[in-house]
């Protein structure tokens, strides 16, 4: 698939896969500890699944002194190591930025698959010209504006991904990846068609904020148009825009059944 020509390269490479062969823990408790009120809390979360992750719900008072810029720090303890987190305390009110990652926010180059596996996998990441901009000026002029990419990327990924957003002065975002193991059939999703897996993360934050409006960010080299339009037709009340960044010359056709004055079209 790659020629690789140089160390550096190679470097990369292996710092891109490593999320992939690691192995994940079943079973496991994880501690999480968090600073409140000058105290340190200890909670268990509850048993990890077949990947290693964990769900659960940790109902407790928040003091805007506990927070910074709306965030709530943590620490995940595991035998003698730990593992820094944030936790996004997100008001029930306001508008929030739903994006896409590859080629709305991230140069990926997803229509020629040698230059998307390239950009992924062994080039440095590159923004989209002037995204951080719109996400910037979003914050700034939306009341308690919060951010959310939901990508079909895999998980293995998150760690590259949010180090290059912050780097890059992107604000702080909630992240919806796939789950896949290289070990087991989860891997086969990592080539499915993207449509129902992105109708229903972005459901899951529909659900959870009924009270907030969305703006949609996606871009028109696979699917985003149509999720979005079907989405769009599920929830009018909170989706209040969709905006797409054309990549490949779409026609106005593929917004069909969205009012013109909730959808737009942009390039950068």
């Amino acid at each position: 698939m790659f020629q690789l020509k140089d160390t550096e390269t190679k470097s990369m490479l292996r710092q891109r896969l490593m999320p992939f062969a690691v192995d994940n823990q079943s079973l496991q408790y994880v501690r999480i500890t968090i600073v409140k009120s000058g105290q340190q809390l200890i909670h268990r979360l509850p048993r990890s699944a077949k990947d290693g992750h964990f769900f659960g719900n940790l109902t407790m008072p928040i003091e805007v002194e506990d927070l910074q810029d709306d965030i709530l720090h943590y620490k995940a303890i595991d035998s003698e190591r730990y593992f820094p987190g944030r936790v996004h305390i997100i008001p029930p009110t306001g508008v929030s930025i739903i994006s896409d990652i590859d080629d709305t926010v991230k140069i990926t180059n997803y229509l020629n698959k040698k230059e998307f596996y390239k950009n992924t996998f062994i080039r440095d990441f590159k923004a989209v010209p002037g995204m951080k901009d719109v996400f910037l000026k979003c914050r700034s002029q939306y009341d308690n504006c919060a951010f959310h990419f939901v990508s079909a990327s895999p998980y293995q990924l998150f760690e590259e991904l949010s180090s290059f957003f912050e780097a890059e002065g992107f604000p702080l975002a909630t992240y919806h990846l796939k789950r896949i193991r290289v070990k087991d059939k989860t891997l086969l999703q990592l080539f499915a068609d993207p449509f129902e897996y992105k109708i229903g993360q972005i459901e899951r934050i529909l659900h959870k904020y009924p009270q907030r409006k969305f703006i949609l960010i996606g871009d028109s080299g696979e699917k985003d148009p149509e999720v979005y339009i079907e989405l769009f037709k599920r929830y009018p009340e909170q989706i209040e825009k969709i905006w797409i960044r054309n990549v490949n010359d779409a026609d106005a056709s593929r917004m069909d059944g969205v009012d013109e004055a909730k959808w737009r079209y942009f390039s950068t």
